[in-house]
């Protein structure tokens, strides 16, 4: 059969091309219409004779027997400083909150949209934890730079919140985040856009938006979200948000339905699972450069995670974070199911002392959990039960964040030693203990060393520390008047009223 010079169009099956003629095709060849550069083209399968490509041909304006001709562009994606605090499309010129095009510069890098995953030998060992401003994250289920961390659930269960704090957490560190939003609507966008803004996160940010009126956009959006990653990545840390990949899918099944290719389970074609590992595993911690730390999101019906999408998604991940409708509408917030929530870099991104802490506030949530269809019933516990339930409560209450958070260290490190050490249950206002202690700790010497000797973890006595703090919360209770009833085995060297006095002013107390 004699070569064609230009394959010509034989059928339009919406956003499907059908051409025909003799072609030396080539895998994700890129092709425009002959009569209109701005029609583009993705080829999807092909034989020597025919091929299915799929266009951004919104606007219906090709016709059977349009000849297409090869992309003169590289399918490349370059990064400029100018995408940064704004919403852009697939090309890189921003639509939000004004288009305008942005051209590229001699110093923006570039990656290719397709590529395979990176060679073993540049992948390093992942050492740093990202800090996600979520308690139970940052301690049960710690997130390591580089590593990829799906968050699964039902819709509405607060799967972007989780996405959106993590983004919010970076904006004090010098890592950049790219937020690929694939079929959201555009009041989802405005609404995650004007979040990060309002907490000063946006300037860090690229928001990639692919609208659900192009598949031809959906279907590339995350790949070119991940080559924005790699262009970032050469010089610092960038976390990457995929919402969600579950659309994704769902473009490549009705690709695969219309161009005739067989399926096999929940009608998705058989290389699904090789589109999304080859998209996730770009990610990680590289020799001679930084990290890329991906977070896909995944929409689940009926809190099925064993569904195809999922169970594949799960087995190219790290580990996932799994939200539940369930605790979401007893509201518990972030609803997270922490029993299904597993992260495999675990405690090896954590530093030594946060490892102590999560081992032991683990160990205790874990046990009250088991307990908790004890106290439901009616009667009395042994003092070690009663114990466990109080600290299991306390838990729960630290675990509880309503809004946007962020992490803190000090706030982290102070709760869970005072959960351990059960000295806040006399105390109706247990956030009012905390701001005692922690403008204590600012403000005392002795308290600062005391604390810093349990973020040092050096070898120390637990309960003489134990009983300093509980002595110090007894005090300012008896100057201010606030009734809590506190143990305490030994005395340490009182405060002086002026002091207190003013801690008491600080806190709004006198």
């Amino acid at each position: 059969m004699a070569r064609t010079t230009n394959p010509k169009i034989s059928a339009i099956f919406d956003y499907i091309i059908e051409v025909e003629g003799n072609f030396p095709y080539e895998q994700r060849q890129m092709f425009t219409a002959k009569k209109n550069s701005d029609i583009k083209m993705i080829l999807i399968s092909a034989t020597q004779d025919k091929a299915y490509l799929l266009s951004n041909n919104e606007n219906k304006s090709l016709a059977i027997g349009d000849e297409i001709v090869k992309s003169k562009v590289k399918s490349e994606v370059f990064t400029s400083p100018l995408q940064f605090g704004n919403v852009i499309d697939i090309n890189g010129n921003i639509i939000l909150p004004s288009k305008e095009e942005v051209k590229p510069d001699k110093n923006d890098s570039y990656s290719p949209i397709f590529r395979l995953a990176h060679n073993l030998m540049t992948v390093k060992t992942l050492n740093e934890q990202l800090y996600t401003g979520i308690t139970a994250i940052d301690l049960l289920i710690p997130i390591g730079k580089g590593q990829r961390e799906l968050i699964i659930g039902d819709r509405q269960t607060g799967k972007t919140h989780i996405a959106l704090n993590v983004i919010i957490n970076q904006a004090k560190t010098a890592t950049k985040c790219i937020y690929v939003a694939i079929g959201q609507k555009r009041e989802s966008i405005s609404r995650i856009y004007n979040t990060l803004k309002e907490h000063d996160a946006l300037k860090n940010t690229i928001i990639i938006d692919a609208p659900a009126t192009s598949a031809y956009e959906q279907y590339l959006a995350p790949y070119i979200g991940m080559a924005h990653a790699e262009n970032i990545s050469e010089k610092e840390d960038v976390v990457i948000i995929f919402d969600d990949l579950k659309k994704h899918a769902n473009i490549f099944r009705e690709i695969a339905l219309l161009t005739d290719k067989p399926v096999g389970k929940e009608a998705m074609p058989g290389d699904m699972f090789f589109a999304h590992s080859q998209l996730l595993e770009r990610a990680g911690s590289f020799v001679n450069k930084k990290t890329i730390t991906a977070l896909p999101i995944l929409q689940t019906v009926d809190g099925d995670i064993t569904s195809l999408i999922s169970s594949n998604i799960i087995s190219i991940t790290d580990g996932q974070i799994v939200t539940s409708a369930d605790l979401f509408s007893q509201g518990v917030l972030p609803a997270i199911n922490i029993n299904l929530s597993v992260s495999r870099t675990g405690s090896s991104v954590q530093n030594r002392t946060i490892t102590k802490v999560a081992a032991e506030i683990g160990k205790i949530y874990k046990e009250y959990k088991r307990h908790l269809k004890l106290a439901m019933l009616d009667y009395e516990f042994n003092k070690e039960t009663s114990i466990l339930l109080y600290k299991g409560k306390m838990i729960d209450k630290m675990f509880m964040q309503r809004g946007f958070s962020l992490y803190s260290y000090n706030f982290v490190m102070l709760m869970s030693k005072l959960i351990s050490w059960t000295i806040l249950r006399g105390i109706k206002d247990e956030q009012k203990a905390l701001m005692f202690l922690n403008a204590l700790i600012d403000t005392n010497k002795e308290a600062k060393t005391a604390f810093e000797t349990i973020k040092s973890s050096e070898n120390y006595d637990d309960n003489i520390l134990k009983n300093y703090f509980a002595y110090a919360l007894k005090q300012y209770s008896d100057y201010s008047n606030l009734g809590w009833e506190i143990e305490c085995d030994h005395e340490f060297i009182n405060f002086d009223n002026d002091y207190l006095n003013k801690i008491a002013k600080m806190l709004g107390d006198k």
